[in-house]
């Protein structure tokens, strides 16, 4: 670029009697320095990293640059031919590009064409077929045009997953962790409140989980908590919430769930992981839990108190011999079978 003269897109807004992008090249029709500057925008649109389109006031493509050829596999126009957006978009149709439903694809195009009409619109994100995310940005231009630019922020949505799950989801087990768990317990208990409706919660605790690391090793205590959080999924429902709370500490709220339902599933539970003992390297280690139980049930408590209900009643089934469920508020107790 020239000394002084920044590459950036309102640049274009300096030539103001720019009447024809063609095959890659701007041409202007009043004057060498029009043209000379024209050339030098091209040369920079060809040479930045996300794709730029430039479109007339029908829509037509003026100019398509090179990292949008690339981004699309879109191949250069026929002889004496120019694309339209709508073109653009059903390019992306018949190459499957788009991460939409065969019976949604129909639909997608043509939302996107009528968003391009009505003129400026904020970034969105593009999810494609591929596993790559574009950021989408359509800009009106005074003469009625329209810039599209298509930056390519996979690595940036990957990054932000990953910070996501780092915030939210404990490391070992893959369940939320202990801020997150608490967090949806509140979400889960602000419904419950607004639609009275029952709300019951389970406090999980590894019986002797110290003797495991002791006579077996940290990583089969390892092993051994990833399989409990497995056993807690495969018994839960998809809508309860399940999370490690402590070190072999695991919590889980049930909505709509009244006490008694709540304690028949903590002791499906346990006795779903007192007969699936951990296999490790050749050998059987015997796994059992003590659960706590706690309920709302239209009662008005905090969601803190209901889970320290749970933690009580816990409490209560570990000292009175373990691989056992309590429920609190209620002399009903079940031990092994």
């Amino acid at each position: 670029m020239y000394a002084g003269m920044p590459c950036s897109i309102p640049l274009l807004q300096t030539i103001p009697t720019l009447e024809k992008l063609s095959r890659g090249k701007l041409v202007n029709c009043e004057g060498t320095v029009h043209s000379v500057w024209a050339d030098v925008v091209t040369a920079a649109l060809n040479e930045v990293r996300y794709g730029v389109v430039l479109l007339d006031k029908t829509l037509h493509a003026l100019f398509i640059n090179r990292a949008f050829h690339e981004m699309w596999a879109l191949p250069p126009p026929r002889p004496g031919k120019t694309y339209t957006f709508r073109d653009l978009m059903e390019h992306g149709q018949q190459t499957a590009a788009y991460q939409v439903s065969p019976e949604e694809m129909h639909r997608y195009v043509e939302q996107r064409i009528v968003l391009v009409q009505a003129g400026t619109q904020p970034p969105m994100q593009l999810p494609l077929a591929d596993g790559r995310t574009l950021s989408f940005e359509c800009i009106a231009l005074p003469d009625g045009g329209r810039m599209l630019t298509y930056t390519d922020i996979t690595d940036h949505v990957h990054a932000m997953e990953q910070l996501r799950e780092l915030a939210t989801v404990d490391d070992l087990t893959k369940l939320l962790n202990r801020r997150q768990f608490l967090a949806s317990l509140e979400a889960e208990y602000r419904r419950s409140v607004l639609s009275n409706a029952n709300l019951s919660v389970l406090m999980i605790d590894a019986d002797n989980f110290k003797q495991i690391n002791d006579r077996h090793g940290h990583a089969a205590g390892d092993t051994v908590l990833r399989d409990l959080a497995e056993r807690c999924c495969s018994v839960l429902r998809k809508s309860d919430v399940v999370g490690r709370v402590g070190g072999e500490e695991f919590a889980a709220t049930l909505a709509e769930t009244d006490l008694q339902a709540g304690f028949e599933t903590a002791e499906r539970l346990r006795r779903v992981v007192e007969r699936h003992p951990v296999e490790l390297s050749g050998s059987t280690i015997p796994v059992t839990v003590s659960l706590g139980v706690a309920a709302r049930e239209g009662k008005v408590v905090q969601p803190q108190e209901l889970l320290k209900l749970a933690d009580r009643a816990l409490y209560e089934a570990k000292a009175t011999g373990r691989n056992k469920v309590v429920a609190h508020r209620s002399t009903q107790q079940r031990g092994p079978r």
